[in-house]
C-alpha cells in the first residue's frame, strides 16, 4: 500500500490471487508478455550483446535476467494461487508445485541472486569510477568462472521459459 488503508488491500490481494489460479487464458497472456523478451544468449551459447550505441558489446543484466525471473515467478504464484509479492517469495511459495519442481525453483533463486549481484558489484564500480550506475554489463570485464556460471544462470531461465510456453501453448 503506497498510501491510505492498507487493511482494504488485502481482501482485494486474496480475491485476485484465487480468481488467477483458475484463469488459463489470462495466465497465458502473462506468459506471453514474459516470453517477448529472452536471456541474452545465442545459439551456440554465445552472449548476446548490444551491437552498437552508448552501450555497445554489452548486454542489460537487468532486462535479460531479473525481470525474466521476477515475470517468471509472478506467473507460478499466480497459478498456484499464492499470495505472496517479491520475487523470492513468490519462487519458495510456488517450490514443488505441479508446475514448478523444487529444483527449478532454487535454480530461478540461485540465478536471481547471481544476476543481483552482479548487478549490483557493476554499479557499485561504476559509482566508484563516478559514473551513473547503469544495468549494461560487458562480458569482457567478467572473468571466466563468471562468464560460465552467467551462461549457467540464462540457460535455466530461458529453458523454464520454454517450459511455460509449453504448458500454454493452446492458449497463446
Amino acid at each position: 500500500t503506497v498510501f491510505g488503508d492498507a487493511t482494504l488491500l488485502a481482501p482485494l490481494h486474496q480475491a485476485i490471487n484465487a480468481s488467477c489460479s483458475r484463469h488459463d487464458a489470462f495466465l497465458a497472456r502473462m506468459v506471453s508478455n514474459a516470453l517477448k523478451d529472452k536471456p541474452p544468449m545465442g545459439f551456440f551459447r554465445n552472449f548476446t550483446l548490444i551491437a552498437d550505441g552508448e552501450h555497445a558489446d554489452a548486454f542489460d543484466i537487468k532486462r535479460g535476467g531479473l525481470i525474466l525471473i521476477t515475470d517468471l515467478a509472478r506467473i507460478h504464484a499466480l497459478a498456484g494461487g499464492h499470495a505472496e509479492i517479491s520475487t523470492l517469495a513468490r519462487l519458495r511459495a510456488a517450490a514443488g508445485s505441479p508446475g514448478l519442481s523444487l529444483a527449478s525453483a532454487q535454480e530461478l533463486e540461485e540465478a536471481f541472486e547471481y544476476f543481483g549481484s552482479l548487478r549490483l558489484r557493476h554499479q557499485a564500480e561504476q559509482i566508484r569510477r563516478g559514473i551513473t550506475p547503469d544495468n549494461f554489463i560487458s562480458p569482457h570485464a567478467l572473468t571466466s568462472l563468471e562468464k560460465s556460471h552467467l551462461k549457467q544462470a540464462f540457460a535455466v531461465v530461458g529453458r523454464l521459459q520454454d517450459v511455460l510456453a509449453q504448458r500454454y501453448s493452446d492458449h497463446l
